[in-house]
Order: C-alpha cells, then structure tokens, then sequence
C-alpha cells in the first residue's frame, strides 16, 4: 500500500484522473443529517486559524484500475464513497452559486470548478470525473452537465445538492469561509497494490465499521463468485442481481433488496429462530445449498419471482413484511410472549 495524507481538493482535482465506485460498493446513502454535519465542519475549518492542524476527513481507499477512460487514470474507490460524493454534490452546488452571482472565489469562477473537480475530458467527450453506481450514475452526470437527467433520478443526490445550495442562499452566507474550510480538508489516502483484494479489503473495513446489509453482503457474495467463475457480462450480477435491485428501486412500494431477501427468507425459515438481522446472511447461503445445491441463477429466478408476487399484491405485502420483521427481531408469530408465559 502506499499512504500519504493530502488535501481531499488535491485528491479530487488530480489532472488526467477519474474515481469509479466498484459494483460491491452501497449505493449513495447520506443523508439531510450527515450533510449537515459535513457543512458545519467546514465552515468550522474555513475559520480556523492558520497555525491550527488542517480538518482530517478520514481515509481515501481505492485502487488503480487497468481500464482507461477517455485516456485518463481510473481509480476505484474502496472506502470514502460517501464522503467523496457528497463533496462532489457540494462542489457542484458551489459552481451553481458563483455562476448565478457572477462570482469567483481564490481566482476560480463555476467552469474552473466544474473543469478541475467535476469532469474530465472537454466537449463531447466530457464524463464525470465520479462515476457511481448503476442507480446513481446517471443522476450525477446530469447534475454536473455531462448527461441528460434518467425519467426516475437518484433523489438523494438532488435533495442533497439543494441542500448545500440553500445554505448558500441563506443571509450571512461567506463562500469565502467555505471556500477555506474545502481547502483545509485532508485524508489520508491510501492506494492498494496490485495483489491486494478490493472487495475483500472492502469486506475487511465493514466488518469492523458500519455494517453490511443483507444485500450489501449477497452483492459482494454474487462479485466474488462470477470472478472465480470468470464470468463478467453474462455472470450472476448481470444478469440476474441487477435486475432484481432495478426491479426493487423502481417498485413504487418502496421495497429494497434487504426487505424482500428477508421475507422470502422470513416464509422459508419461519420455524428458525434468529436473533436479529446479521443472521439472514447465514440462511441465505444454507438456502442456496440446501435447496438450491449452489446453484445461484435457480435461487435468483425464484427470489425474483416472490419479489414480483410482494410488490403487485399488497395484501401479501403487509402480512409478509410484519412477519419478516418479528423474525428478524427473533420475534416470530407464533412465538408465546415471556410475559404471558409467567402472567406479567
């Protein structure tokens, strides 16, 4: 690994150089709270003084990738998605102020932003210099100028770019202050070798930090097994993971992935107790054996299959998902409370 510790606008503003979010990775997920917190730390370090240490954002962690975009350097960030994406939400939202006020801020006017910290390339060969995910993706390149907005955008990332640009609206605003407190950001940036893993070095960081939803870890599990396979454009992600995450962000009943694993699961196991959601993992792969014998494409067909049947019928819906919820807290249906038990 090579490790050194820069300014985060250094990292982002690296000329000839884009940032990928691998596949394994979540999809964008802060929200109105942590955004808020990210903007008081940064108008906090934009009045520091001087001498005081610069503001250490946390770790950068990704990998050089052999693919080239557009002949630029491609990185893929393992840890600091979230961070970095927002930071290009915020960016944006700044290139937007200073161009409706006219305004410059340390000599750069909102094309000298967008050129030097949004995208790479020019004219029609612009991209985004931060490529998301699949169900992200085309959202931020619409809202950095390099795409047209999808018919069902990522709201997230809308709603958190107007956040910081109503912040800059509000009186008292100094895009100065900001523009300091952006400069005094650091990381600690951390590029793996060549030998090193991605996803399980990704896989590694999670289990000690935040943890991994049931669907974070089957995404990781379906990667791991179509690269020993050696299958990529016709593997299990492609062809049958995707398109159960589409199906789940486009049901109009806000279901994600998580949800319906753990209901079809929840029908499956009802006479298993477990003691809270970690656990749904573990069945998951005693289904994929035990029912399935390994074989992933047959379990996906008929996951996806009960995930058409959940979204169409409400009725099945709402008793299904109150049952996987009380299983999930090792509180099944049938389950005679304690307190009944002894008369409480």
């Amino acid at each position: 690994m090579q490790i050194k510790q820069e300014r985060f606008l250094d990292v982002l503003g690296t000329d000839n150089t884009c940032f990928t979010i691998p596949v394994f990775q979540r999809v964008y997920s802060w929200d109105a709270r942590q955004c808020n917190e990210l903007w008081d730390d940064i108008m906090a370090a934009g009045i520091a003084d001087e001498t005081e240490d610069p503001h250490f954002m946390g770790m950068l962690l990704y990998s050089a990738d052999a693919d080239a975009k557009n002949g630029a350097a491609q990185l893929d960030i393992i840890d600091g998605q979230q961070r970095t994406t927002t930071m290009t939400l915020l960016i944006c939202a700044l290139a937007r102020y200073l161009d409706e006020k006219g305004l410059q801020v340390d000599g750069l006017c909102a094309k000298d932003l967008f050129e030097r910290y949004l995208r790479i390339g020019a004219g029609t060969r612009a991209t985004g210099k931060l490529t998301l995910s699949f169900m992200d993706r085309e959202t931020l390149y619409a809202l950095v100028g390099v795409g047209i907005m999808p018919q069902e955008p990522a709201g997230r990332l809308i709603d958190n770019l107007e956040l910081f640009f109503a912040k800059m609206q509000e009186p008292g605003f100094d895009v100065e202050r900001l523009w300091r407190g952006l400069a005094r950001l650091e990381v600690a940036s951390v590029l793996l070798a060549h030998d090193d893993s991605p996803q399980l070095v990704f896989e590694s960081l999670n289990s000690k930090g935040m943890a991994l939803s049931t669907a974070d870890r089957i995404r990781n599990f379906v990667v791991v097994t179509d690269e020993a396979e050696g299958r990529v454009a016709d593997g299990i992600f492609e062809t049958c993971w995707r398109p159960l995450e589409e199906l789940a962000a486009n049901a109009e009943c806000g279901l994600d992935v998580t949800t319906i694993v753990q209901a079809w699961l929840a029908g499956k196991y009802r006479d298993t107790r477990i003691f809270d959601k970690s656990e749904v993992y573990g069945l998951f792969k005693n289904c994929l054996r035990d029912e399935f014998e390994g074989g992933l494409a047959a379990l996906f067909e008929a996951l996806s299959a009960y995930a058409h049947k959940l979204i169409e019928d409400e009725e099945l819906r709402t008793e299904d998902l109150e049952d996987a919820e009380r299983w999930v807290a090792g509180k099944p249906k049938e389950l005679i409370s304690e307190y009944k038990m002894f008369g409480d």
